[in-house]
């Protein structure tokens, strides 16, 4: 039987969310967990992946169209199976224009021309840059306003308008967390690293990737290998669990270290970007991580280089502090070290609990999600992508970043 590929509800009272692109074409082969479109809200944005294994028999709409939350999207399932329920009907499968569909209050107020509504993502941009809806000319069907119209009004202003705006902006700090923002380094990174550590020692244990990302829920290296023993028994020569734990995470990060400089492991898309943004801008930059210092400084030379690297005046990792993420006490650190306030600091979390530190120290956060965290609750976010994007897919720039700052 056909499996629905529904639009994901990504956020607290969002009604509707817009296709962003496709990753597959109809009679694609998916396997289950494989990505197959980018949507987005106007709060984030998210990869819909298959429910199930099949052939990929139907796609409802086209990329730009705006859907019902819980809604089909797609259709998966046997090859040549007919899909009577694929065939659009008014309530949920027919392509939301903006002469199918009431316009929501939000877009009302939004926009002031009569009968023009505003793409999820056009808000999020305009919102960010405080742009006036009213004030811009779209190019989407029946006028409708759209992203590039956005950023295409932003443009007009001229370079000098916009290094005016850079200048008074609020935003003083960028801080970056380092594993799965950076790089995603959990999975074919630290994960790897232990389970050769662990042979090396001669444990017959070995994480898998479902379980590595449940350890995951425990922050640190160090305290993640203690949970792991604690529940599931140490190791028969464990006679002093604190100097194993040291032998097999200094085993770990030499290894882990051997994977960095090997080259294997690329930046995520947009971090080289955001950061060259943020230093021809002037400002500050810094890197706080709860993984080891020695780590996470190779990270930075290696990947981002040694003349990107020389421009953070803070990289806070390891036993810098006491507490990890959740607990606040690295970004305060970075606070004070860095000379700014709280408020005028931007962070670029992963996951949830690096999420709730930034906000416990008071700081705005961008999330940007990775295979391990994309399903966690980033409700507290202010904004959610699935990566900070670089040409022609950018999704996050330094200045949407200082408009987020801003309006605090």
């Amino acid at each position: 039987m056909a499996r629905p590929i529904i639009m994901p509800q990504v956020g607290q009272d969002i009604e509707t969310g817009a296709i962003v692109e496709w990753r597959v074409k109809e009679n694609d082969y998916v396997n289950k967990g494989d990505v197959v479109a980018v949507v987005e809200s106007d709060k984030a944005t998210f990869e819909v992946e298959a429910y199930e294994s099949g052939v990929v028999l139907k796609i409802l709409y086209d990329a730009g169209a705006e859907v019902k939350v819980l809604d089909p999207i797609a259709y998966v399932g046997e090859p040549g199976e007919i899909i009577e329920a694929a065939k659009p009907t008014a309530e949920t499968t027919t392509e939301v224009t903006p002469s199918r569909r009431a316009r929501s209050k939000e877009e009302t107020e939004r926009s002031s021309k009569p009968g023009v509504s505003v793409s999820p993502s056009a808000r999020r941009v305009a919102r960010q840059h405080d742009i006036d809806l009213s004030t811009i000319e779209g190019t989407g069907p029946d006028g409708r306003i759209l992203k590039q119209d956005v950023l295409a009004a932003i443009s007009s202003t001229g370079p000098d308008n916009e290094r005016h705006s850079m200048e008074r902006a609020k935003m003083k700090a960028l801080i970056f967390d380092c594993d799965g923002v950076l790089v995603d380094t959990e999975r074919d990174g630290h994960r790897v690293a232990f389970n050769k550590a662990f042979a090396e020692k001669g444990y017959d244990i070995e994480w898998n990737i479902k379980l590595y990302g449940k350890l995951l829920e425990v922050a640190g290296g160090k305290e993640r290998m203690r949970h792991y023993f604690d529940n599931n028994g140490w190791p028969a020569d464990a006679a002093d669990k604190d100097a194993l734990i040291k032998e097999l995470h200094k085993l770990k990060t030499d290894l882990f270290m051997q994977i960095i400089e090997s080259g294997e492991l690329p930046l995520r898309p947009g971090v080289a970007r955001l950061v060259d943004e943020a230093i021809a801008a002037n400002v500050t930059l810094a890197i706080c991580s709860t993984s080891n210092e020695r780590a996470v400084n190779l990270v930075a030379e290696k990947l981002l280089g040694p003349e990107r690297k020389a421009r953070f005046s803070e990289i806070l990792a390891g036993d810098v502090v006491s507490r990890k993420k959740p607990d606040p006490e690295v970004y305060n650190l970075a606070s004070q070290r860095l000379g700014v306030e709280p408020s005028e600091c931007i962070v670029v979390e992963d996951s949830r609990n690096g999420l709730l530190a930034a906000k416990a120290a008071n700081m705005c956060c961008v999330v940007t999600t990775n295979g391990y965290t994309k399903n966690e609750d980033f409700e507290e976010a202010d904004l959610v992508v699935c990566e900070l994007g670089d040409p022609p897919n950018v999704q996050v720039t330094l200045e949407a970043v200082m408009g987020i700052v801003d309006k605090g």
